[in-house]
């Protein structure tokens, strides 16, 4: 119950911070940052749903799989989070292909899921990056999976913690004071575990870390036909 109660609050601050950056004229309400301001509202009411039917954020993955355009699903995750970087005065870039691949175009996953794993990913990389920093989203198609990175400049993950930051509730030593609950890069690891991925941390010479996520998934998998069927 807790898990999807963070989840809620992730979304739902994004939708009030857009609409105030909109108001104050921060940002201009294009059509594409509506859309992405719908996704975040459409995500907040599945997790309603899940809160009302006493569930977590993330058990019912296997039935809600389906085609998604998952290049969309995580621009406009990005997209969404412009406000809230541009209130710490974070400069966040977006890197994607030229072009959709097939593969992307008809992604089988759960694209609310997959949008919980980039809000959450994006939450964390701005709550530790010091204003003035940047946040980097790079997502690209590698043989068989997309790969999704989020960077950041923050103070980074000592080698010792980058597994355990992934316990629901843990919250290391470069927390400090921050108002985080420890509970977002737990659904991170849930989510793209039932999603038959993988998510990892590399620290930057620069300073910060990467968290690299790879979700496989080709249009011509075997399997898809059985996972609409299902």
């Amino acid at each position: 119950m807790r898990t999807v109660v963070h989840e809620m609050r992730n979304q739902l601050a994004v939708a009030i911070a857009n609409l105030e950056a909109f108001v104050d004229g921060k940002l201009r309400p294009t059509p594409e940052r509506l859309v992405a301001v719908l996704q975040a509202l459409n995500e907040l009411d599945v997790l309603i749903g899940d809160l009302h039917e006493g569930e977590t954020s993330t058990e019912h993955i296997a039935s809600d799989l389906r085609i998604a355009n998952v290049c969309a699903v995580i621009s406009n995750e990005a997209m969404a989070m412009e406000a809230r970087a541009a209130e710490k005065g974070i400069h966040l870039s977006v890197a994607q292909c030229g072009e959709t691949h097939e593969g992307c175009r008809g992604f089988v996953c759960d694209p609310v899921r997959v949008g919980e794993v980039v809000n959450n990913l994006l939450t964390n990389a701005i709550r530790y990056t010091p204003p003035g920093g940047a946040v980097h989203v790079d997502c690209h198609r590698e043989p068989g999976v997309l790969a999704l990175c989020v960077s950041d400049n923050g103070p980074g993950i000592p080698p010792s913690e980058r597994e355990r930051v992934f316990e629901p509730g843990f919250r290391g030593s470069s927390a400090g004071a921050s108002s985080g609950s420890g509970m977002g890069l737990g659904v991170v690891r849930e989510i793209v575990d039932q999603h038959c991925g993988t998510v990892e941390i590399e620290g930057r010479p620069e300073g910060g870390v990467t968290f690299v996520v790879h979700l496989p998934s080709d249009i011509s998998d075997p399997l898809l036909p059985r996972v609409l069927s299902d």
